[in-house]
């Protein structure tokens, strides 16, 4: 296995990620760790979001390496552990040394016993303020004491070494949260893009449509992907008549199913699997006519429903208010001219001899 090497001074995100992806197709699995983590501290720092979407990729082996390693780890492990054979006859050897060591502490015991008396009827005394004192003895107990606190303190030293172990979280534990991540960012990735799902099933779907028979389920389950994005894409219309076409597709699969005279059992089978696909696509198309006609209810209710801070007057002088204004000129001027016409006809009267009373 060849090992990558990998620049601790390198801020270049996208070459620490080529770096860490490399070591993991190696399976140099602590390299890989190295540089990725490195990469996705850059681009959280620079981005300030953790879920940008920069970071999916270098997640995904960021994850994969951590379980490379853990999994290494694990094996080490399990290695280390010594063989059936070789723990029966290490246990017979172990066995045989305690018993022989048994015998020896025994046998020192004894000795140590019959010499300590013979010591203590040896040891040398001295008078301290009336009384006897062994020399020696207080010097004993210090060292006692001392040896039983450094005892205590290295106790109290591996407690708190094995608290920090366990709050560390293990290479598998930061694996999964890593993977997680990853998880979110592809799925909001995915979420954003229904137009351009959309277009690459539809090409899909002409490439399909040429090379397999009107009877195709795999065309017929194309068109159900593609009635699942329309719908997601709130595209109604589009949506019911993908499900209808898929639909079709199964249906003509039916009929030409029933005319095969032989593999009964097979052809049974199939039928009957196809039958049981048939309710799903039924259902997913009275879903968005359900949809489509309760969002034609609330847009007409919108349209149609009056203000309720307008009163029936409020509405007519609203109403009146809100007409266009209207050029009314050339009514003036008729009426200018209708004026005239009469006072000339007036005065006319007046003037006519015809008219005169008689004198």
């Amino acid at each position: 296995m060849a090992d990558v090497m990998v620049d601790t001074e390198n801020k270049n995100p996208k070459e620490l990620l080529g770096q860490g992806i490399k070591a993991y197709i190696l399976q140099d699995y602590n390299t890989a760790v190295s540089a990725l983590s490195t990469a996705s501290e850059i681009l959280v720092a620079e981005h300030g979001d953790d879920l940008h979407d920069s970071l999916g990729e270098v997640y995904l082996y960021y994850g994969k390496a951590l379980l490379g390693l853990s999994r290494e780890e694990s094996e080490a492990l399990g290695d280390a552990v010594p063989k059936n054979n070789d723990e029966e006859s290490e246990e017979e050897d172990v066995e045989n040394t305690e018993t022989e060591e048994k015998e020896n502490d025994d046998a020192k015991t004894n000795g140590k016993e019959n010499s300590s008396e013979e010591k203590k009827e040896e040891t040398p005394v001295e008078t301290e303020n009336g009384k006897e004192v062994e020399v020696g003895s207080s010097n004993g107990a210090g060292k006692e004491g001392e040896a039983s606190g450094s005892g205590e303190a290295e106790e109290a030293d591996d407690k708190d070494d094995k608290t920090d172990n366990d709050d560390e979280p293990t290479d598998l534990q930061v694996a999964w949260e890593v993977l997680e991540l990853a998880k979110k960012i592809y799925q909001k990735h995915e979420s954003e893009n229904f137009e351009a799902a959309i277009s690459d099933i539809q090409e899909g779907l002409e490439i399909q449509k040429e090379l397999f028979t009107k009877d195709s389920r795999t065309v017929a389950e194309t068109y159900y992907k593609l009635g699942i994005a329309y719908s997601t894409n709130t595209q109604i219309d589009e949506a019911i008549q993908s499900f209808k076409n898929s639909l079709q597709y199964l249906q003509n699969r039916i009929d030409l199913l029933e005319k095969v005279e032989d593999r009964k059992d097979e052809v049974e089978e199939e039928i009957k699997e196809i039958k049981n696909l048939i309710p799903d696509i039924e259902e997913k198309i009275t879903d968005m006519k359900s949809y489509k006609d309760e969002t034609l209810k609330k847009i007409m209710s919108a349209v149609t429903e009056p203000k309720a801070s307008s009163g029936g007057a409020s509405t007519s002088s609203n109403a009146t208010s809100t007409k266009p204004a209207t050029d009314i000129s050339h009514l003036v001027k008729r009426k200018r001219k209708l004026d005239e016409i009469v006072e000339e006809s007036e005065m006319e009267v007046e003037a006519s001899p015809a008219k005169k009373p008689p004198a």
